[in-house]
């Protein structure tokens, strides 16, 4: 199937154009449930172990007794990384946002981000900010994990950071590896998960309109809400390169993670994968371990 606004060749499964962000429902019948970008299949046992741990936290954070504590842009922002991943050639490049779940370097992002390749050869590097200023600072390797199925069918994977990014040129390690990564704390700042209609939401990440290389964060509010789809429209700017972020209320509490942008010749608006939908790819990932 192709897209009737911009003419890329799409999957007939997927809600909006990855190319221009479009809504397709006018190219195929309608659809219970949004899947996004078809994605290149990568698994392994090492995998499977940590996407196991991380699902267990995810979880016990979800229901643990919140703590009110009050938000802090820079303690947010530490854990809010930007990816870079090479594919089978330099065109393959692509990057996005992600955000660090374990101090293991565990990261959650889109998996649309991660190229597809015809081999297992896919090298990610991961940057990790100055909270104050934005800035890049430290720089790790890493390597991408997509689930079979579950990625495509909810555009979400992991990068697995496993090592110290080495310049051989300068003879310099950009960080140190191992290390405690500053995982985003979700029960630390959590108050109210219940999404309301008109509730402030702030976005972190790496979107090319200002660069792609410094933390951005934009604000807005929750525009619409389509509960059987999951998702959530903000008019917090998003643009390329925030895919795989995270949207937060305004109590610092993740509401989802920036996916793509929807809009005409006059406005946008961003689109959010719900934590809704978050917590049901990880319950469909504990299934199959």
């Amino acid at each position: 199937m192709f897209c009737k606004n911009c003419g890329k060749e799409i999957t007939d499964t997927i809600k909006f154009c990855t190319q221009c962000g479009k809504d397709t429902s006018a190219n195929k019948p309608s659809q219970k449930r949004s899947i996004f970008t078809k994605k290149r299949v990568l698994w392994g046992l090492g995998g499977l172990v940590v996407i196991s741990l991380i699902a267990l936290v995810i979880f016990i954070s979800a229901t643990s007794s919140p703590n009110y504590a009050k938000t802090k842009d820079a303690d947010i922002a530490s854990a809010v990384v930007n990816i870079y991943c090479e594919g089978d050639t330099e065109k393959d490049t692509s990057g996005g946002s992600g955000t660090i779940l374990t101090e293991g370097g565990l990261v959650l992002t889109n998996a649309h981000i991660i190229p597809e390749s015809k081999t297992d050869d896919v090298t990610c590097v991961v940057i990790l900010p100055d909270p104050t200023t934005g800035s890049p600072d430290e720089i790790y390797v890493a390597y991408p994990i997509v689930i079979p199925k579950l990625s495509e069918q909810y555009d979400l994977a992991f990068v697995q950071i496993h090592d110290v990014f080495y310049d051989q040129e300068e003879g310099k390690a950009y960080g140190e590896y191992p290390k405690k990564f500053p995982a985003y704390e979700s029960d630390r700042y959590c108050k109210n998960e219940n999404v309301k209609l008109g509730e402030s939401v702030r976005v972190y990440g790496y979107p090319a309109i200002s660069g792609g290389y410094a933390l951005t964060i934009t604000d807005g509010v929750v525009s619409s809400l389509l509960p059987d789809e999951g998702l959530i429209f903000t008019s917090a700017k998003i643009s390329h390169g925030n895919s795989g972020g995270l949207a937060v209320d305004q109590y610092g509490c993740r509401i989802g993670i920036p996916a793509m942008v929807n809009g005409d010749e006059n406005e946008s608006l961003g689109i959010i994968i719900s934590n809704d939908l978050i917590y049901e790819f990880m319950g469909e990932v504990q299934t199959i371990l």
